[in-house]
């Protein structure tokens, strides 16, 4: 349908061919837009890295685009044009119009510290449940960092130069048995 990304300007055409979207191909464009790969959607919605490339690859076949790259611009521009963005609240905050007591002015010098964030509140739409636990290396690099990834792999040679020192004794005391 749309090989150009720059072609839709009109709302209605792109409320038409964002509603031509299954929820499920909504999800994944939605985290392609987040410049995930797709092991990590596939990992993040529990599917299949293949079948997100089938979900992208839907989209491309009733858009008409060329790539991935292009179905995520359009997909991004259909979602701005019809007022909505990706993460299911507006970029701007409209605002009671009343100043936020906890606004703050930037001093000469800025420097951000973890007490100037405000926590951002919850939204329902995002999939918490469906988030997976890492495992494997990712989990113990969650756990221990870097330091303890070294320190793992400097207790691995340990070990190993401990089994090789008692395979070498125990061969020297069957060569003299023998």
């Amino acid at each position: 349908m749309r090989a150009d990304v720059q072609e839709i300007t009109d709302i209605s055409e792109a409320t038409g061919l964002l509603e031509n979207l299954t929820s499920k191909q909504v999800e994944v464009l939605d985290l392609l837009l987040m410049h995930r790969t797709t092991k990590e959607i596939a990992r993040e919605i529990g599917i299949a890295p293949n079948t997100v490339d089938q979900r992208i690859n839907a989209v491309r076949d009733k858009w008409g685009t060329l790539n991935r790259k292009d179905t995520a611009r359009l997909y991004g521009q259909l979602v701005e044009l019809c007022g909505k963005s990706t993460y299911g609240f507006s970029r701007i905050d409209a605002g009671s119009g009343e100043g936020d007591e906890s606004d703050q002015d930037l001093t000469a010098d800025p420097v951000f510290v973890l007490s100037d964030a405000r926590p951002m509140a919850r939204h329902p739409d995002w999939f918490d449940a469906r988030v997976a636990e890492p495992a494997g290396l990712e989990a113990f690099d969650a756990r221990f960092g870097r330091a303890g990834r070294v320190g793992a792999v400097f207790l691995l040679a340990l070990i190993m130069a401990v089994t090789l020192a008692a395979t070498l004794a125990i061969a020297e005391a069957l060569e003299k048995l023998l």
